[in-house]
C-alpha cells in the first residue's frame, strides 16, 4: 500500500470514528472520589469541590492528536487507543452565584487553591465563577494532594526509547546528597551504560569553564515512589556540593513519559464541560458533577503555569478534536517569553531558565510574540497565535508579568522584535499588562528580612490586578465590555531600555548606582541553542548545547530618578505609585548561598527611603525622602487613596481589594514623623 492510500484511508476511518462522540470528546470516565461544601455564615451562597480522576484515551490517527509529541511510540489498548488519566478538581459555586464562565486554573507542580477555598469572601469567590484543575505533570512526587498526570512510558520494554538528559543542579547550602530533579520531583531512569557513563561537571557562573569530575566522585541512586513511572534519582558527590555553584550532569536515560498528555487533557476535559457528550454513560458522570450551564471559558495560569498556556496555544490545543474553540480568553501571567518542556521527548515540565541556572534548556523559544515574526537565527517566520487563527480558534489573550520578568525571564520579547530592535505590533485581541516595581511572587505589601538575597524581598502587592484583570476578561468575552487599555514600557518612547551599555556598566535609565548597594553585572537574556537534526519537527533532543554566541534582545523597564517604575509605562500598585522606598525588580544571591555576584531566582528587593534630607546626606543617599515627598502622615495617605481610587476608575483594579491596600498604608504611620 502507497503512503498516499494509506494516508487516505486513515482520513476515512477517522472521519468515521468522528460520528462517535465519545471518541471526540476522549474523556472516557469520570471518577469522582470526594465531594465536599464550602459555607459561611452570613454568606447567601455555596461552593462544592469535587475531586476525582479523568480517564482519557488518545486516537493516534486523530488530526489534531499528531500534537501530542511522540503519540506514535505510546502504547495502545486492544482499541488501538492510548490511555491516561488525570486528577481533577471541580470548585462549582451553587446555581443561584454561577456566571457562566468555567475558569481553567493551571496548577502549578499539582498545587492549586482557588478563592472560594480560602473564603467565601474573597473577591474572585464573589464573582461565581466555575474553576476547574487537572494534573498535567507526571514528574511529581505524590504528596500534599498533588494534581497529577498519570501518562505512560513511551516505547516498550522490548524497544525502549532512550535519549541523552542533562540536569543542573544548585545548592544554596553544602550538601552531600541532592534530588537532581529538584525537592519531591521525579527524573528520568539512567540506562545501563547511561548510569556507567555519566557525566559530571561544576562551574561557579553559567558562562565559566566546566570543571569535570571523575566518574569515581559521584554516584547516582535510583528510587521510585509508590505508583509512579519516573524514579527519584539522587546524586552523591564526594567532598559535598559547594552553594552557589552550577553543577551539570549529563547521562543517557530511558522510559520518557508521554508529557503533552496534560495538555491533550486540559483540552478535552475543557470540551467535555462546556459542549457536553452523546455517549448516555459519560454524559451520565458529567451530569453528576452538578454544573451549571457554561456559555464561556478561560484559561490563567501563574509563572510555569503560564508558559503551559503560551505553548497550549501555539501547538494548537485551542481547537478541540471536532474544531471547536476551547478557551474564549487566555491570561498568562508572570510567564514571561517562555514556553517550557511541556511537550517533548524526556520533557522536563518544572525547568525554568534563568541568568544563573538553567540557561539553553529549550524552554525560551521563538517565537516569543503573539502576532507573527521573524527568528533572525533560523530564519522562520512565526507566532503564537498562529495555528489558532488558522483554525478559527483565536481566544482573547491577557498578557500579565511583572517588572522581574523583564530583568530574569526575557520580559521584552513578547511585545518586541526578537533583537529587541523596535515594538512589535500587538494584534487587536491582546492585551499586554506589566506591573511594575514587582518581583515574579506578589507580596502582602509588607517588607520582611532579606533571606536568600542581598536586598529584603520586594513586598508589593500585585496578585489583586491579575485577578482584578480575570474578571475584566470576563465581561470582554462575556459581555464585550473593553478591558483597561494595555500599559507596558515600549522601545518608540524610551521607556524599554538596555540593562546595560556596551561598555558593560548598567545603564542609569535601568537603574541608578545607590552607596553601598551591589547591581547586577547582567540581566537574563534568551539565547538561541541547538538541540540537535530532530528538535524542530519531532522535539527530539539529540545534543546538549554547551553554549551559544548567538542572544535574542531583551529590554527591562526604564525607571525614575528613585529607581521606581514609570506610572505611564507599567500598572503601579498604589504601594509604588505612591512609594516610601524603592521597588526593586531584581535581588543579587546572598554571599552565603554562594555566586554572589548573579541574579537569585525570580526574587526582587526593596530599598527603604531615608526618613530625612539629614539622614539622607549621612548615607549619601541621592534618592528622595519620605519627608521630603509629603511631609505629613496625612498627605502621603491622601496621595495613596487618590492613587487606589484612579486604578478603580480605569478599570486595572476591583473596588473589592481598596480596603486591603489602605490597610498597608495605614500601617506606615510610623514612618512620619
Amino acid at each position: 500500500m502507497n503512503n498516499t492510500l494509506r494516508h487516505t484511508l486513515t482520513l476515512m476511518l477517522w472521519m468515521l470514528a468522528g460520528c462517535c462522540q465519545s471518541l471526540l470528546a476522549e474523556v472516557s470516565r469520570i471518577e469522582i472520589t470526594e465531594r465536599r461544601t464550602i459555607a459561611e455564615p452570613g454568606v447567601d451562597y455555596q461552593y462544592e469541590v469535587v475531586l476525582g480522576v479523568m480517564h482519557f484515551t488518545l486516537y493516534p490517527a486523530a488530526p489534531r492528536n499528531q500534537a501530542v509529541v511522540a503519540l506514535p511510540l505510546a502504547p495502545r489498548n486492544s482499541q488501538g487507543l492510548v490511555e491516561y488519566s488525570a486528577d481533577f478538581k471541580l470548585v462549582v459555586p451553587s446555581s443561584g452565584h454561577a456566571n457562566g464562565s468555567l475558569v481553567y486554573m493551571v496548577n502549578n507542580r499539582g498545587n492549586g487553591r482557588v478563592d472560594p477555598e480560602v473564603s467565601l469572601n474573597e473577591p474572585l469567590a464573589r464573582q461565581g465563577f466555575t474553576w476547574l484543575l487537572t494534573g498535567w505533570i507526571n514528574e511529581l512526587e505524590p504528596r500534599n494532594n498533588r494534581l497529577l498526570l498519570h501518562a505512560p512510558v513511551v516505547g516498550s520494554a522490548q524497544m525502549p526509547v532512550t535519549g541523552p538528559v542533562r540536569y543542573e543542579i544548585i545548592t544554596d547550602q553544602p550538601d552531600n546528597d541532592v534530588n537532581i530533579a529538584d525537592r519531591a520531583h521525579l527524573a528520568y531512569e539512567p540506562t545501563e551504560a547511561g548510569l556507567v557513563a555519566a557525566q559530571l561537571s561544576y562551574r561557579l557562573n553559567q558562562l565559566d569553564a566546566r570543571v569535570p569530575l571523575e566518574r569515581s566522585q559521584f554516584d547516582l541512586k535510583v528510587s521510585w515512589a509508590a505508583g509512579r513511572n519516573q524514579p527519584t534519582v539522587t546524586l552523591h558527590v564526594a567532598g559535598g556540593l559547594q552553594p552557589g555553584h552550577i553543577y551539570e550532569l549529563i547521562y543517557e536515560a530511558k522510559n520518557p513519559v508521554l508529557a503533552g498528555a496534560g495538555m491533550a487533557g486540559i483540552r478535552d476535559s475543557v470540551a467535555l464541560l462546556r459542549h457536553g457528550t452523546d455517549e448516555a454513560e459519560l454524559a451520565a458522570q458529567v451530569a453528576a458533577l452538578d454544573l451549571p450551564p457554561l456559555s464561556h471559558t478561560i484559561a490563567i495560569g501563574n509563572s510555569q503555569s503560564g508558559r503551559l498556556l503560551r505553548l497550549f496555544l501555539y501547538d494548537g490545543f485551542n481547537a478541540d478534536l471536532a474544531g471547536r474553540q476551547v478557551f474564549d480568553g487566555v491570561i498568562p501571567v508572570i510567564a514571561g517569553a517562555g514556553f517550557g518542556m511541556f511537550n517533548n521527548r524526556f520533557a522536563m515540565p518544572t525547568r525554568t531558565n534563568g541568568q544563573h541556572e538553567n540557561l539553553l534548556y529549550p524552554n525560551d523559544l521563538f517565537p516569543f510574540t503573539y502576532g507573527d515574526s521573524t527568528d533572525p537565527y533560523s530564519g522562520r517566520s512565526d507566532g503564537i497565535l498562529k495555528k489558532a487563527r488558522e483554525s478559527g480558534t483565536e481566544p482573547r489573550v491577557m498578557h500579565i508579568q511583572t517588572s522581574n520578568e523583564y530583568w530574569l525571564r526575557g520580559g521584552s520579547l513578547p511585545h518586541t522584535d526578537p533583537l529587541g530592535t523596535r515594538d512589535a505590533a500587538i494584534p487587536d485581541n491582546v492585551r499586554f499588562y506589566t506591573l511594575g516595581g514587582s518581583q515574579h511572587g506578589s507580596g502582602n505589601g509588607r517588607p520582611r528580612a532579606s533571606t536568600s538575597g542581598q536586598l529584603a524581598p520586594n513586598p508589593n502587592m500585585w496578585a489583586p490586578f491579575a485577578d482584578s484583570l480575570l474578571v475584566a476578561m470576563h465581561r470582554w468575552i462575556a459581555h464585550e465590555i473593553p478591558p483597561p487599555p494595555s500599559r507596558y514600557p515600549r522601545i518608540d518612547d524610551g521607556t524599554l531600555v538596555p540593562s546595560h551599555l556596551d561598555s558593560g556598566a548598567i545603564n542609569p535609565a535601568a537603574w541608578r548606582t545607590l552607596p553601598g548597594y551591589n547591581h547586577p553585572k547582567a540581566m537574563y537574556q534568551v539565547g538561541y541553542g541547538e538541540y540537535g537534526p530532530h528538535w524542530e519537527h519531532g522535539r527530539v533532543i539529540s545534543q546538549h548545547p554547551p553554549g551559544t554566541d548567538r542572544w535574542y534582545g531583551a529590554r527591562v523597564p526604564a525607571v525614575n530618578d528613585d529607581n521606581n517604575d514609570f506610572a505611564d509605562s507599567t500598572v503601579l500598585s498604589p504601594l509604588t505609585q505612591v512609594p516610601v522606598a524603592t521597588f526593586v525588580p531584581w535581588n543579587l544571591r546572598a554571599t552565603a548561598t554562594g555566586a554572589e555576584t548573579e541574579l537569585a531566582r525570580l526574587a526582587g528587593g526593596y530599598i527603604p527611603f531615608a526618613a530625612s534630607a539629614a539622614e539622607a546626606a549621612a548615607a549619601n543617599d541621592p534618592r528622595n525622602t519620605i519627608s521630603g515627598l509629603y511631609g505629613r502622615f496625612e498627605a502621603y495617605l491622601s496621595s495613596y487613596t487618590e492613587a487606589t481610587d484612579r486604578l478603580i476608575s480605569e478599570g486595572y483594579l476591583l473596588p473589592d481589594f481598596r480596603e486591603a491596600y489602605l490597610a498597608v498604608a495605614r500601617e506606615n504611620r510610623p514612618l512620619f514623623p
